[in-house]
């Protein structure tokens, strides 16, 4: 028995087919343009609510920005503030005070002797880099200056006769 001959199919689609094609594209592109007038919709309103909230949302940032050079400007005033109460906690102590008029206003007791140094200038250290090749004898016995200089000092009326 041979098999019954199938009808070999045309790669031309049919008339049918073609229609419901037509009509399918016809379909898919009515839906496109809605969705698309929608989303165009869509993004008319978010333009125009940022052109509407951009001075808002502007302003609100630069009161955000003054709110925090404030809070700087209020830190630094609390640390000065803080410093001068610790300063006046200083000045509450008898030996401070007593130290700073020593210091800037010079006060003595009485009978402290004070001494002022004029035209107090550094001397200009000694280069530590030279090594002398011999080696250098004094005159002076400095045991026997020493001992001199401690006399004098203990008792000056009596060399000054």
């Amino acid at each position: 028995m041979s098999s019954p001959r199938r009808p070999e199919r045309s790669t031309r689609p049919s008339r049918r087919a073609r229609n419901g094609v037509r009509e399918s594209l016809d379909d898919f592109i009515d839906r496109e343009l809605q969705r698309s007038g929608s989303v165009i919709v869509g993004l008319i309103i978010a333009v125009a609510a940022v052109v509407n909230l951009w001075q808002p949302v502007q302003i609100w940032f630069e009161q955000q920005a003054r709110i925090a050079d404030l809070a700087r400007e209020v830190a630094a005033a609390r640390a000065t503030l803080a410093e001068a109460q610790a300063d006046m906690l200083r000045w509450t102590d008898r030996a401070y005070v007593e130290a700073q008029a020593r210091e800037r206003l010079m006060f003595v007791y009485p009978g402290d002797i004070s001494y002022l140094v004029v035209n107090d200038v550094d001397a200009k250290p000694a280069k530590s880099d030279e090594v002398l090749g011999t080696v250098q004898t004094t005159d002076i016995d400095w045991v026997d200056a020493f001992v001199q200089s401690y006399a004098f000092a203990a008792n000056p009326e009596r060399e000054s006769k």
